[in-house]
């Protein structure tokens, strides 16, 4: 296949275009297709096409390799070749690649996946565009006359798979119409990671039982489900999208399901189910009646038989299902009466006050004796946060384990970022700033940001308060008012979550009220799109972070910041008491106590040496290993030792028989055993196993 090779336009460095490029507020973002073949002269010849949704730009090359390189080596050295002249490309014009389809034909593509010779370094080749360019990378299999127009057809491609008018974004969440499953990674074509990521950064006992684990999983052919109402937006998505990740790494057979939107059915679940469990409202409007009770009811109901019940595939066959929130436990009857052998787990996320709980007649002792009654009693584990209040009464705790949210290190929320990332970042905020009326980050000031939906239970207010007081604090120390910090409130919607624009709107009335106004100009205060990165580099470029949650499970924002090394300071509320150690990786205040936040802020600000201190113990190798338990391989080990525990697939087939037909105290396990799990963290049995091994 011959080409007559153009290519891409260098700008050279002070030219007029150069300079004129650089005065653009954010870098054009724009979509590469790159397409390869190795033709009969020994020689890799390849094409790359810029495009921005409306013109396209290629570079075409052939790479000539040195007669002792094996294919691999030149394959990594063409990695090395296309990397390099795409970064200065995009350097040179300003642009921002967002994200790159790679490929090939579809003959060459029958090799390269019978050849992990071949596969592992075009594998390689994405993970490189995620890691060193922050690009979101595809693999697809091309068409076309020519490289040429191979590559462009890649770069329309991953451009229709984005959302373009959100610079930053993530891929357009791709969910099957049939079932309703999450396609996660727009069905694996995005490759951002390899399983040797996830190794370098989890230590190695815990790597060993992921494998082993896994493994099992798969000689036994367990067949592992999770549900939960939205696949995008707040923790349970993040995770998931995480877990199915890694899972498909590892060869288990993991999926996600997720219900059909209906906004009124998702009034009820967070204002009536939610926002009631967390105690965040009294007002007996928010009692469920039977009207409401009714319409979930059929909401679950027609989820189920239209998308995940008989003759589906689904539930059918499925080993282990995890119900990830309340909002589908209606469904776990269903479940029971299709697949009696599978084994249920519920995964209780929120706080739900169990002192109101207790109470008779209580909007909370209510709703939980009907959907526990009703539902989650008929599952074979409960699953809660670590915290001795969020264990609902009537759950005996023979049945509940522990087990706390994790994040993922690897993903855009978490992974590494250059200073040249988290500038274009802040840039990109400051234009979603600027469109909906919010000061920008200001470029020469430093900030104080709490990241989180705009929720009853957040605190914002709060925030607020706190903030304005720590403003006052620094000016009667004599500190100027340019060096102020900012202050930052941001976070994404979800679509299940009809608080977000109420909240949102309430605090932009705050900041009009004469006690806020003075600072409101120094209060950026932003509804976000969908975008990881955004937030990875806003936690990034911040000072310090808050989370004055009122009511909380177990916060991954909390995690988050101390990863990147950021003190937060915080509220003693729900689980967040358990991610920070007090004095050490962050500063707990009780609950309402604004002027101790204000306290903590300007001590962390005035003194260098003390908030430095703060800075060098998350730094340090023991907290490293100690935020291990919160991230995705080592809560995947949590998930993989329960399937296999609970499981009777590759048991002896009488044990599944001999289930109990009456509530015994503790769990069934897969091998006819009963485990009283006591509410002790899911690892300790994992762990002990190992030590005993």
């Amino acid at each position: 296949m011959s080409i007559h090779h153009r290519k891409f336009s260098i700008l050279e460095a002070g030219s007029p275009r150069y300079v004129l490029a650089r005065k653009k507020a954010i870098g054009k973002a724009i979509y590469l297709g790159v397409a390869m073949a190795y033709n009969n002269g020994g020689q890799f010849e390849w094409a790359c096409s810029s495009y921005d949704g409306s013109e396209f730009e290629t570079h075409e090359d052939t790479f000539i390799p040195k007669q002792e390189m094996t294919v691999p080596q030149q394959l990594e050295k063409l990695n090395d070749t296309i990397i390099q002249i795409v970064r200065d490309y995009a350097h040179s014009h300003n642009y921002r690649i967002q994200g790159v389809c790679i490929g090939c034909d579809e003959e060459a593509a029958k090799i390269v996946a019978q050849s992990p010779e071949l596969k592992d370094p075009i594998r390689n080749m994405c993970t490189r565009f995620w890691f060193d360019l922050d690009a979101t990378p595809c693999i697809y299999t091309l068409r076309g006359l020519s490289l040429t127009e191979e590559a462009a057809s890649a770069a329309r491609k991953v451009y229709d798979w984005f959302t373009p008018q959100f610079p930053g974004n993530i891929p357009r969440i791709a969910v099957d119409p049939e079932t309703n499953e999450v396609l996660v990674d727009m069905d694996s074509h995005c490759h951002m990671v390899d399983l040797h990521h996830f190794e370098e950064t989890t230590d190695k006992p815990t790597w060993d039982k992921l494998l082993e684990l896994a493994e099992e999983c798969k000689q036994r052919k367990l067949k592992i489900l999770f549900f939960n109402s939205t696949p995008q937006g707040g923790g349970v998505a993040l995770m998931r999208h995480a877990t199915i990740r890694l899972m498909r790494l590892l060869g288990v057979d993991c999926r996600w399901f997720v219900a059909k939107p209906n906004p009124d059915v998702f009034v009820i679940t967070k204002r009536k189910f939610h926002n009631v469990f967390q105690g965040v409202t009294s007002d007996e409007q928010y009692r469920l009646t039977r009207e409401d009770k009714d319409l979930w009811i059929e909401w679950c109901e027609q989820n189920f038989e239209n998308y995940w019940g008989k003759g589906k595939g689904v539930v059918d066959d499925a080993d282990v299902i995890i119900m990830d929130d309340p909002q589908v436990s209606a469904i776990i009857p269903h479940i029971r009466k299709l697949n009696p052998n599978t084994r249920i787990i519920y995964r209780s996320h929120i706080e739900i006050r169990s002192d109101l709980a207790s109470i008779p007649g209580s909007m909370q002792y209510d709703l939980w004796d009907f959907l526990w009654g009703g539902y989650i009693s008929h599952t074979d584990l409960f699953l809660s946060h670590p915290v001795a209040g969020f264990i609902p009464p009537r759950v005996p705790h023979e049945k509940v384990a522990l087990l706390p949210a994790a994040t993922d290190e690897l993903d855009g929320l978490n992974k590494k970022m250059s200073s040249a990332d988290i500038e274009y970042y802040r840039r990109v905020f400051n234009r979603c700033a600027i469109d909906q009326g919010s000061p920008e980050i200001s470029h020469d000031r430093p900030y104080v940001i709490q990241i989180a939906r705009f929720d009853p239970a957040k605190g914002i207010p709060d925030v607020v308060e706190a903030y304005c007081n720590f403003r006052n604090q620094l000016t009667a120390k004599g500190v100027e008012d340019d060096h102020h910090p900012q202050l930052v409130l941001c976070g994404h919607g979800s679509v299940d979550d009809p608080d977000g624009t109420v909240v949102y709107d309430e605090v932009l009335e705050l900041l009009g009220q004469p006690e806020y106004s003075t600072f409101a100009q120094d209060i950026c205060v932003t509804r976000l799109p969908a975008s990881d990165q955004l937030l990875c580099a806003l936690l990034r470029g911040s000072f310090c972070a808050l989370q004055l949650s009122h009511r909380e499970g177990f916060e991954v924002k909390v995690t988050e910041s101390l990863s990147k090394h950021k003190p937060v300071v915080a509220y003693r509320s729900g689980g967040i008491p358990l991610q920070i150690e007090d004095g050490k990786t962050g500063i707990l205040i009780e609950r309402g106590n604004t002027k101790g936040v204000a306290d903590a802020l300007t001590r962390l600000y005035t003194d260098t040496d003390y908030y430095q201190g703060f800075v060098d113990e998350l730094r340090t190798k023991e907290q490293d290993s100690k935020r291990q338990h919160y991230f995705t391989p080592f809560q995947s080990v949590n998930w993989l030792y329960l399937a296999t525990q609970l499981a009777f697939k590759g048991n002896d087939e009488a044990v599944a028989k001999s289930q109990p037909s009456h509530d015994i105290a503790g769990t069934y396990m897969g091998n006819g055993e009963t485990r009283e799990w006591n509410a002790k963290y899911v690892r300790e049995f994992w762990q002990n196993s190992n030590a005993t091994a």
